[in-house]
């Protein structure tokens, strides 16, 4: 074999070679700045999931701040978090009066467990919450209350999920330093 094709062939593989060193290099830089952004923005001030992101409710719409919140406070990742407060905790920033209080320490003594923690734990699943307006705010002056219904579902490490329990609530809001922020909530109804 001549000389020149040896060296134009061995060019390629190397071309190639330097072209998929280029890509995994830039996939590994944007995977980087993916993580650190989400965590930078799940750990600062403000509120959000130990779930790597961080979700802020528009501050002048009871609504956002309702549904907002309270998928933060039922969203649960119990591999990595000891208890429900947890999720409480890390939407502190929204929170006053009674909530704000509930989420500034852990209750002592600890509530009884969620019977299904420990198995969600050892495999990873993930609890999500998804709320939604279930009707108009009653908005009186500084406070509002917003009906809202909370639909957990169990997601799995196999992608599969599983329903776990729907919620009816009224969420209580107090306007406070510019923006709504959830004081209490009651519990109206549940189903498994």
């Amino acid at each position: 074999m001549p000389a020149s094709r040896t060296t134009s062939r061995t060019s390629g593989v190397a071309a190639a070679v330097l072209a998929a060193v280029a890509v995994v290099a830039l996939i590994a830089v944007g995977t980087a700045l993916v993580v650190l952004t989400c965590t930078t923005s799940s750990e600062g001030e403000r509120g959000g999931t130990d779930a790597g992101f961080a979700l802020d409710p528009i501050p002048d719409d009871p609504v956002s701040v309702a549904t907002v919140v309270m998928a933060g406070i039922y969203t649960w990742q119990p591999s990595v978090q000891d208890s429900t407060w947890d999720a409480l905790n890390a939407q502190r920033a929204f929170l006053t009066g009674p909530m704000a209080t509930a989420a500034a320490a852990p209750p002592t003594p600890a509530p009884r467990p969620i019977g299904e923690w420990a198995g969600w734990a050892r495999s990873d699943d993930t609890v999500t919450a998804a709320v939604d307006a279930s009707g108009e705010p009653v908005v009186d002056g500084d406070s509002a209350t917003v009906p809202v219904t909370i639909s957990q579902t169990v997601l799995h490490r196999s992608w599969e999920s599983t329903p776990f329990t729907t919620y009816t609530a009224d969420v209580t809001l107090h306007w406070v330093d510019d923006s709504w922020t959830v004081a209490n909530y009651r519990i109206l109804s549940s189903t498994l």
